[in-house]
């Protein structure tokens, strides 16, 4: 039952709502019978919040090969969860923000730069690592303090003098909100979820998002995957606490099995993701931090403290024996042949039915031998197969194919999934370039392009698609493959006509 202070809150006139377009676009995405065309209508009525979402779809915060010139289009691309995420983003956000000069109190900046880092943050996390639904995870961390500023409604300056007393700190502000208000942003921020009908796990991590220990079960993931985004929001705000940066290293590593190295590139990425986050969604957020430096200054506190690591010792060991297989011992081809034979008859009488194959091909990899002979081809294909070894699942497995190609053999997956993750790794590739002593400044860009197919046993989509067999799903894989490396940098989903088109142009 709740108590007289969160009754208070939600029974203010001004509290942040759930908007027309917002509740409808909801409705119809939990109608089977709903068609793309009509969720997508709902939302171009709405031609300012069409317009914004278009833009976030196009930036390269989504990092789509094509770019997309309608909301319909989007959804197809995207496919409805992304979509519905954005817009129930911008629609909060809308309702949210402040709407006139009676409202300066509240600082803003502060609450809307560690939300698009949290939702940044929370969404490639959950990219990567496959713990839940980035797209859930990215609302989640987007909303989850929205409860401040129902609190702020509410009970107006005395409420900013409640965060003067957290003093900066806001895994501080639950415990002093408690003891002043009787209640606390989280709760306020999980009953709002729950009144707009959000899913029962995304009330439940937002309840917890600064008490992650007590969280178990399901909710666990999300809870975890937010969690670990404050932290990063912490780490890159314009002021540190002592010990923010090796409490995110801790939670990176106990969490999700994060080593150091990675977890310093996953800031450096947000960074970026978060950048073009804020100017889609017309946000100030303040002046980018530099990771860099943010780094720098961490390693001379280390080392003027003469700390250690955190775990270090006891890591050391773990982590060498769990280093992911390098190029020279990962399987060959005829692996590949008879694993792929094995999963192909698995998804064909069980599971889900489904099993996604993707080939990833080093483009002009023969320029590349005859410029920095085949020790950096394999420089390059060892640089591709880092990037895939991060953001593949767990259940996925890589081989050496044929030339500068890697295969990846993914079960149970959902083809939008498998295009998205396809992706990531198309534009992770080109990220960073290949490190090669033999190279002008010791290293030299790549691109990579990436062929893409998928067996769904059931019957209707095997004879539109054309693949019923396991050679009919790695001659998908390589007609899409041979489609992207002639544009190169490019992710090609297999689909039937497509040889056709190789064959005709």
């Amino acid at each position: 039952m709740q108590n007289a202070a969160i009754e208070r809150v939600l029974a203010i006139p001004n509290l942040p709502t759930m908007p027309a377009v917002a509740v409808r676009v909801l409705e119809l995405a939990s109608d089977r019978d709903a068609s793309v065309r009509e969720i997508a209508s709902v939302i171009e009525n709405d031609s300012a919040l069409a317009a914004k979402v278009l833009r976030t779809v196009n930036s390269s915060f989504f990092g789509l090969s094509r770019r997309c010139g309608s909301i319909q289009q989007a959804l197809v691309f995207l496919g409805l969860h992304s979509l519905k995420a954005l817009v129930l983003g911008f629609t909060l956000m809308r309702s949210s923000s402040a709407h006139g000069e009676d409202e300066v109190g509240f600082d803003f900046l502060s609450y809307w730069r560690r939300s698009i880092y949290s939702a940044a943050a929370s969404r490639e996390i959950a990219q990567r690592h496959r713990r839940c639904d980035p797209d859930e995870a990215f609302l989640t961390a987007l909303v989850r303090d929205i409860g401040m500023i129902a609190l702020w409604r509410a009970y107006g300056d005395r409420y900013l003098q409640v965060i003067d007393l957290a003093k900066g700190d806001h895994d501080r502000l639950c415990a002093v909100e408690q003891r002043t208000l009787d209640t606390d942003h989280a709760e306020i921020s999980a009953e709002l979820a729950a009144r707009w009908r959000f899913p029962i796990a995304f009330a439940q991590a937002i309840r917890f998002h600064h008490r992650i220990d007590e969280v178990t079960g399901e909710v666990q993931p999300l809870a975890r995957t937010i969690g670990l985004a404050s932290s990063v929001a912490r780490v890159l705000a314009p002021k540190q606490a002592p010990g923010d940066l090796e409490r995110y290293y801790t939670e990176a590593r106990e969490w999700f099995g994060i080593q150091k190295a990675e977890a310093e590139s996953l800031l450096s990425d947000i960074v970026k993701l978060a950048r073009d986050l804020s100017q889609t969604f017309d946000l100030e957020t303040g002046e980018m931090p530099d990771v860099d430096a943010i780094l720098a200054a961490a390693e001379r506190i280390r080392e003027e403290q003469q700390l250690v690591e955190p775990g270090q010792e006891a890591a050391a060991g773990a982590s060498e024996r769990h280093e992911p297989p390098g190029l020279e011992t990962i399987p060959e081809s005829h692996a590949f042949s008879e694993d792929l034979a094995r999963e192909f008859t698995l998804a064909r009488s069980g599971g889900k039915g489904k099993l996604g194959v993707m080939l990833v091909g080093v483009d002009r990899a023969r320029a590349l031998q005859q410029t920095y002979g085949m020790h950096g081809v394999e420089a390059a294909l060892r640089h591709t197969l880092r990037r895939i070894q991060m953001l593949i699942p767990q259940k996925a497995a890589i081989y050496r194919f044929v030339g500068a190609e890697l295969a990846v053999l993914v079960p149970a997956i959902e083809l939008e999934e498998l295009s998205r993750m396809a992706d990531f790794i198309r534009r992770g590739a080109s990220e960073s370039s290949v490190e090669f002593a033999g190279a002008n400044g010791g290293a030299f860009p790549i691109t990579v392009s990436i062929g893409v197919s998928i067996y769904d046993r059931e019957p209707v989509t095997v004879v539109r698609s054309g693949i019923g067999t396991p050679d009919q799903l790695v001659s998908g894989a390589m007609f899409a493959l041979a489609m992207g490396r002639r544009t190169r940098d490019r992710v090609v989903v297999y689909r039937r006509e497509l040889k056709a088109e190789y064959e005709g142009a």
